[in-house]
């Protein structure tokens, strides 16, 4: 073997490992579980998230940027320091738990609590979705809570959201909620739920079959889309967080070729 393709295959090797020493380095992504949790006599408040530690640096970047827009955006701290970012965060809650008990004077139940989690909850090769549940109780009869979900692409750190979707205006897409819905309410009472029970359940003036959107953006999951209403958004607030997963390959012809090539 001459020396001439020695050469060339040692150059061939280094640009093959080269490619797959970027494209692990792309699909890495690592976090840190970090919490800032305090309680007084008149207030609790719990912040707890999964924060980028490594991975592709358009990625972390830009899922530290959710992290912390969720939270309230107004840290101007770097974001790679987490634990300063967490505490800012806590701290701002925590003073106003305390400012809203001190107005209630007494007056409300129990003490006033804050409670936010934003999650890890599917990562794939190419993808990466985070949940954000937060809960608070001001006063009154119950406390608030809502549920959204994120979904980033590993590769840029792109986010998405109703844009993933196509054809939501049709028959066949519009059947796929209804059914998700029937689905959340069934697997509740254990029991098959038809047309006329669902629209008793729900709180809108549209026909079962016209149903809209929730307001959360859709987001992806290990084995479909998932879709969730919050409380009062659809439904009362006994019946929770109206919730269901269109597994794809249900769901597929109502997403872009940009999500399909991504599952």
């Amino acid at each position: 073997m001459t020396r001439s393709i020695i050469i060339i295959m040692a150059s061939i090797v280094s640009m093959v490992a080269a490619c797959g020493a970027n494209k692990a380095e792309q699909n890495s992504f690592a976090t840190d579980s970090l919490k800032y949790e305090n309680k007084t006599k008149t207030a609790e408040v719990t912040i707890a998230a999964d924060w980028p530690q490594t991975g592709n640096a358009p990625l972390v970047n830009a899922i530290r940027e959710y992290v912390s827009e969720q939270l309230g955006g107004i840290y101007k701290g770097t974001l790679a320091n987490g634990d300063s970012a967490i505490q800012f965060y806590g701290e701002q809650q925590m003073a106003r738990m305390e400012s809203f008990a001190k107005d209630l004077a007494g007056s409300a139940a129990s003490a006033t609590y804050f409670l936010q989690e934003i999650k890890v909850l599917a990562e794939t090769e190419t993808f990466v979705t985070y949940t954000d549940f937060s809960e608070s109780y001001l006063g009154g009869a119950h406390g608030i809570s809502s549920m959204s979900g994120t979904t980033f692409r590993k590769s840029d750190g792109r986010r998405f959201g109703r844009e993933m979707l196509r054809n939501t205006d049709t028959e066949a897409f519009r059947k796929l909620l209804k059914d998700g819905l029937k689905q959340y309410f069934s697997s509740a009472s254990n029991e098959p739920v038809d047309d006329g029970q669902l629209s008793q359940l729900l709180l809108t003036n549209n026909s079962v079959d016209y149903l809209p959107l929730p307001q959360a953006t859709p987001y992806l999951t290990k084995g479909g889309v998932a879709f969730v209403y919050q409380p009062y958004e659809i439904a009362p607030y006994a019946a929770g967080r109206p919730s269901f997963t269109i597994p794809y390959e249900k769901i597929k012809p109502f997403l872009t070729e940009t999500i399909l090539r991504m599952i």
